[in-house]
């Protein structure tokens, strides 16, 4: 019957509902059903990269990265070029104030996916502790666009670090 389950994709149906389940969880901040949800997933689809991504993700969020790397890692092993695993190792880096392992990760992760203005922000914010404010300017523009563009407060956010670098590039 196994075996007819995974022809049918059985299996990846279930996985699947089990991932929107802790999506829809820790949209509502109910990580502890997040992480359920998504291990429910991972047992029935080890081997699917954004599973282990999301893990690492719900992990960062709510246990201040206790086992998130390790998550994001076996995402990586199973796919190198993973968005959510890249942008979760460039969070943790961030963190640890390991500016140029935050760079490359979130470098890997706009390759992966151009359009996503979170890893536009922390790149410039990289590029501004790098002391490459000309840069986090340019970062923060497309940022910032694309946070309007999505109705997202976080524009505000990119608008006055903006006007940071700015003051910053008329002093230097």
């Amino acid at each position: 019957m196994t075996n007819l389950t995974q022809r049918l994709g059985l299996s990846r149906y279930q996985a699947d509902e089990h991932y929107a389940a802790s999506l829809r969880a820790c949209q509502s901040r109910d990580l502890r059903t997040a992480l359920a949800e998504i291990e429910a997933a991972i047992a029935l689809l080890p081997g699917h990269a954004e599973y282990h991504s999301a893990r690492g993700l719900f992990l960062l969020e709510g246990s201040k990265g206790k086992g998130a790397e390790q998550a994001f890692e076996r995402a990586l092993a199973l796919h190198p070029f993973e968005m959510l695993a890249n942008y979760g190792l460039g969070m943790l880096a961030y963190r640890k104030k390991d500016w140029r392992a935050a760079e490359g990760f979130f470098n890997t992760a706009l390759a992966a996916q151009p359009a996503r203005a979170e890893t536009q922000y922390y790149l410039g914010m990289v590029a501004h502790r790098l002391g490459r404010n000309d840069e986090a300017e340019r970062w923060m523009d497309q940022a910032g666009a694309a946070f309007a563009e999505m109705a997202d407060n976080r524009e505000s956010h990119c608008r006055a670090w903006k006007r940071e670098f700015h003051k910053l590039l008329a002093v230097e």
